[in-house]
C-alpha cells in the first residue's frame, strides 16, 4: 500500500470506531522519547516546545537563572537546549568537583559541630571555582604554557589600571594551578582554610581536642571559644579580593556584549555530598549566583528540584536566608495542558514519519478518540502533574502494549494505566523521600476508598487498619507524618482532625491530593494553583481528592 493509501486508511479509521486508534504497526521498543533528558536526544531537539523559557535563560540581562521545577518538568531539557544554542557554555558537574572532600574534613566537621558558621567560606569556594572555570575557558588554560600566557596578560591589565592590584594579586597567587582539574582547586582552597582553622586553636587545649576529633565533648564555654576563633578565620578569607576579581572579570575580561558566557550546573539532587552539607553549599551557590550578576555577559544557570530548594530554605533559614529576596532569580517551570499535548503530538509525529509518512499523525489519531466519557487527550492530561515526563511515560506504556496488536484500544490504555500508576507512586517516593520518607504509605489511606471524600469521612475507625498496619510499622522514623501519628496515638495530641490536617497537607505538598476547602472555593492542586488553602480554611466538610494518577495503584474507587 502506497503512502496515499495508508493516509486514506488512517483517515477512514479515525472517522469510524471511537474505542480504538488508527491501524499502525508499532515495532518492539518503539517510544516517543525517554524520561531523562540525557537519554532523549533523538526526540528532545526535534520536538522541543518553546514556551519562552529558553529565551529568558539565553538573555544575560534577564534575572532568571535558577531553574526550579519538579522531577520530570523539563529542567535538564532546558539546559541541554541552552547548551546546543549558545557558543560558550561550561558544564559543571557537582560529582566532579570533589566537594565530598569537605564532608570528609575533620577540621571543618569539628568547627561545624561546635556551631561555627562557615557560610562565608562556602561562598568563597563557589566564587573561586566559578571564577577559575570561566578564566580557564576564556584563555584556554589547559597546560602550564597557556597558564603562563594568561598570567602575563594580567600585567597588561595592571599597567592600565592600578586599582585592579588586589584582584590581580589574588589571581597570581592562585593562578599557578589554574590548569589543573577543578577538584584540585577545591582541595587546594579547602586545605588553606583547614590550616588556618587548625592554627587558630593552637597545639594544646582546643587544638588537642581537634586532633582527637572530640567536638562532641566540648564544654559550652569551649564551644563559644571555637565559634569565636572560627568566625575570625572565616572573616579573614579573601572574600574582598574575590569581589575585586569579579569586578575585574566584568570590566576587563567579559566586557564584550556580543559574546555571552554561561556556566550551567545540573544534578544537584544527586548524592555528591551528604545532605546537611549539601544544603549549606546550595544556599552558598544561590548567594554566589546572585553575586555573579555583576558580570553582565556571564550567566550562571543552576537547575534545582523544587523539593530540594524547599529543603535548602528550611535547613538554612537560621543562617539568614530569606527566600523572597531571591524570587527574581527563579525560573519556575510551569506547563499548560495545550503545551503538553503539542509536545506529545510532535513526538508521536516524529516517531511515525521516521518510517511511514511525512504527514503529521497526531495523538488523537493513533489513540482512541475517547476513554470513557472524555477525550484521550484529556484522559492523559488528568493523569499527569502537568509535566512532560508523566505524559511521555504514559504514552510509552500504551505503545509498548500495542506492538503486536496493530491498534491502540481503550483496553490497552487501561492496562497501561495500571503499570503507569504504580511507577508514578514509586517516582513520588523517590522524589520526596528527603522530606517525607514514607510518602507512598500516606497514599494508601485511599485504598478501597472513594477517590474523593470529606475530611470528616476519614474517621478514626475507618483508618485504623491503615494507621496501625501501614503507617505506624515504621518505628523510630523521623518521617514527620509518622511522628505526628505516633504522638496522636500515644498522647492523644494532636487531635485526630489535626493529624489528618498534617497528613493531607503533606499529600497536597507532593501533589497527590487536591483540596476544596468549601463549596464556594476552587479545587487547589499544588502543581498548578497559584495559592494554597490555608490551614485555617480547612474544616471537617472540606473535600480531599486523590489525584487520578494514583487511583489504580491503591485501588481507590471513582465516586
Amino acid at each position: 500500500m502506497g503512502q496515499i493509501g495508508r493516509i486514506a486508511k488512517i483517515q477512514e479509521e479515525i472517522n469510524g470506531k471511537k474505542d480504538v486508534g488508527a491501524s499502525f504497526r508499532f515495532k518492539n521498543n518503539d517510544r516517543i522519547g525517554e524520561a531523562a533528558a540525557e537519554s532523549d536526544e533523538k526526540f528532545l531537539f526535534e520536538c522541543f516546545v518553546d514556551s519562552g523559557d529558553i529565551d529568558l535563560l539565553s538573555d544575560c540581562s534577564a534575572p532568571q537563572r535558577i531553574i526550579v521545577g519538579r522531577t520530570g518538568s523539563g529542567k535538564s531539557a532546558l539546559i541541554k537546549v541552552l547548551e546546543s544554542r549558545e557558543d560558550h557554555v561550561i558544564n559543571l558537574v557537582p560529582e566532579q568537583l570533589a566537594l565530598s572532600y569537605l564532608s570528609n574534613s575533620e577540621v571543618l566537621r569539628f568547627f561545624e559541630n561546635a556551631g561555627a558558621n562557615l557560610d562565608l567560606f562556602y561562598q568563597l569556594l563557589w566564587r573561586h571555582v566559578l571564577t577559575v572555570e570561566l578564566l580557564k575557558y576564556k584563555y584556554k588554560i589547559t597546560n602550564e604554557s597557556s597558564q603562563r600566557s594568561f598570567l602575563s596578560s594580567l600585567t597588561n591589565i595592571f599597567s592600565r589600571d592600578k586599582t585592579k592590584e588586589q584582584a590581580i594579586t589574588y589571581l597570581r597567587d592562585w593562578g599557578e594551578n589554574f590548569w589543573n582539574e577543578t577538584e584540585y582547586r577545591v582541595k587546594e582552597i579547602t586545605e588553606k582554610i583547614e590550616n588556618d582553622l587548625r592554627a587558630s586553636l593552637g597545639a594544646n587545649g582546643l587544638g588537642a581536642k581537634l586532633e582527637a576529633g572530640a567536638s562532641q565533648k566540648l564544654t559550652a564555654e569551649e564551644k563559644l571559644e571555637v565559634i569565636s576563633r572560627g568566625s575570625r578565620v572565616v572573616s579573614q578569607v579573601q572574600i574582598r579580593a574575590l569581589s575585586d576579581v569579579i569586578k575585574l572579570l566584568a570590566d576587563e575580561i567579559f566586557s564584550d556584549d556580543q559574546e555571552a558566557h554561561f556556566v550551567v550546573i545540573d544534578d544537584l539532587d544527586t548524592k555528591w555530598v551528604e545532605d546537611p552539607l549539601k544544603y549549606k553549599l546550595i544556599r552558598a551557590l544561590i548567594e554566589t549566583v546572585k553575586t555573579f550578576r555583576q558580570i553582565q555577559n556571564v550567566k550562571i544557570v543552576v537547575s534545582l528540584r523544587l523539593d530540594l530548594l524547599q529543603r535548602v530554605i528550611s535547613a538554612t533559614r537560621d543562617s539568614g536566608f530569606q527566600s523572597e529576596k531571591y524570587e527574581a532569580l527563579y525560573l519556575k517551570i510551569a506547563w499548560r495542558a495545550p503545551q503538553l499535548i503539542e509536545l506529545i503530538n510532535r513526538r508521536v509525529a516524529h516517531l511515525v514519519k521516521q518510517r511511514y509518512t511525512s504527514r503529521a499523525i497526531l495523538l488523537d489519531e493513533l489513540f482512541p478518540k475517547r476513554v470513557g466519557h472524555i477525550s484521550f487527550s484529556d484522559y492523559l492530561i488528568q493523569r499527569t502533574f502537568l509535566r512532560p515526563r508523566d505524559a511521555i511515560i504514559f504514552v510509552n506504556e500504551c505503545i509498548a502494549r500495542a506492538s503486536d496488536r496493530g491498534q491502540i484500544s481503550t483496553q490497552i490504555v487501561h492496562d497501561a494505566e495500571g503499570s503507569y500508576s504504580q511507577k508514578r507512586i514509586d517516582s513520588l517516593q523517590e522524589e520526596w523521600s528527603g522530606m517525607y520518607p514514607y510518602v507512598a504509605d500516606y497514599i494508601k489511606i485511599f485504598s478501597r476508598r472513594p477517590v474523593q471524600q470529606k475530611i470528616s469521612e476519614f474517621s478514626e475507625e475507618s483508618i485504623r487498619e491503615w494507621l496501625y498496619d501501614v503507617l505506624l510499622r515504621h518505628e523510630g522514623s523521623s518521617d514527620p507524618v509518622v511522628m505526628v501519628a505516633r504522638a496522636h496515638i500515644n498522647d492523644g495530641k494532636p487531635s485526630h482532625f489535626k493529624f489528618l490536617l498534617t497528613l493531607f497537607d503533606s499529600l497536597y505538598c507532593v501533589g497527590a491530593v487536591g483540596i476544596k476547602p468549601d463549596a464556594g472555593s476552587p479545587e487547589y492542586w499544588s502543581y498548578y494553583s497559584e495559592h494554597s488553602p490555608g490551614e485555617g480554611s480547612l474544616k471537617p466538610a472540606s473535600v480531599i481528592k486523590l489525584h487520578p494518577t494514583f487511583w489504580r495503584a491503591v485501588g481507590a474507587r471513582p465516586n
